[in-house]
């Protein structure tokens, strides 16, 4: 079973990043993790300031002794020059953390993805926590995308080792039609009902099977739906409608030319949800 023992959290010191922050310690302190805490600044304005550096790097500091005083855990402060999203992705693989945690964005309130976030979805070689909610409740209800292939199983894995005292919940979803499955007119409509519904069961039996798989990692009853619907739009809507705290999808590395975040549907989901989601590779 995975362990998660080590814990990297990026800060700006916005609202956003003060989210992932109070997420990051608790994680830590749940699975008895060590934390880091990593401040990227950006060097063109330290030439201009050099003593912004001393005061970045003070209140980091700072920062770390708060959240020992507070939780007990001891904090590795870690301060960096250049583009956040490089930093973030050298100190994850110098440290070969389990998890990356950001901030959506400095303001938490407002829709969408910071640049920051963005750009560490993008292309993940450790499992990142995009961190949405000013709540520093524990994530209790979590919803994960699978498709039964073996990417998103390993995100399933992964989500129950995080969230062990979480309720988790499984979507999979079918598209409403056979575009693209197969050729135009060569199905009439009732025999593609009777393709739809073999494919409904077939996927409920595969759901069946991962569920009896994964029953001893969790805390909980792990229950499934197999949705009629287009994956982006199914995953959203039951993660409103549960209400789901956090979502989760696991990333294949397949990225058509226009898209700037893993896979269409990882992509809808991560700009579009209001709640965490975590992004497993």
């Amino acid at each position: 079973m995975t362990k998660i023992h080590s814990i990297l959290v990026a800060t700006d010191f916005s609202a956003g990043g003060d989210a992932a922050v109070r997420r990051a310690v608790q994680l830590a302190v749940a699975h008895g993790a060590s934390l880091s805490l990593l401040h990227a600044f950006d060097a063109q304005q330290l030439t201009s300031d050099p003593a912004s550096k001393l005061r970045l790097r003070q209140r980091l500091t700072d920062g770390a002794a708060s959240i020992l005083a507070q939780s007990g855990i001891a904090v590795d402060v870690q301060f960096g020059a250049g583009p956040p999203e490089l930093a973030i992705a050298a100190c994850a693989r110098a440290q070969a953390v389990s998890l990356v945690v950001v901030g959506a964005r400095a303001d938490p309130d407002l829709a969408g993805l910071g640049s920051t976030a963005s750009k560490v979805a993008r292309s993940p070689a450790h499992p990142v926590l995009i961190v949405r909610a000013g709540s520093s409740k524990p994530c209790a209800r979590v919803l994960t995308a699978v498709d039964l292939r073996e990417g998103s199983v390993h995100a399933l894995a992964f989500a129950l080792a995080l969230f062990p005292a979480a309720h988790h919940r499984l979507v999979y979803a079918l598209a409403p039609t056979l575009d693209g499955m197969t050729p135009a007119g060569a199905l009439g409509q009732a025999p593609q009902q009777q393709v739809l519904e073999s494919m409904h069961a077939r996927a409920e039996r595969g759901l069946q099977q991962l569920v009896l798989r994964v029953a001893g990692q969790a805390r909980h009853p792990v229950v499934f739906e197999v949705a009629d619907d287009l994956p982006e739009r199914a995953i959203l809507v039951d993660a409103s409608a549960w209400p789901a705290d956090c979502v989760v999808v696991g990333y294949r590395g397949e990225r058509s030319p226009g898209d700037s975040i893993p896979g269409n549907m990882a992509q809808h989901v991560i700009q579009y949800t209001l709640v965490d989601v975590l992004v497993v590779p």
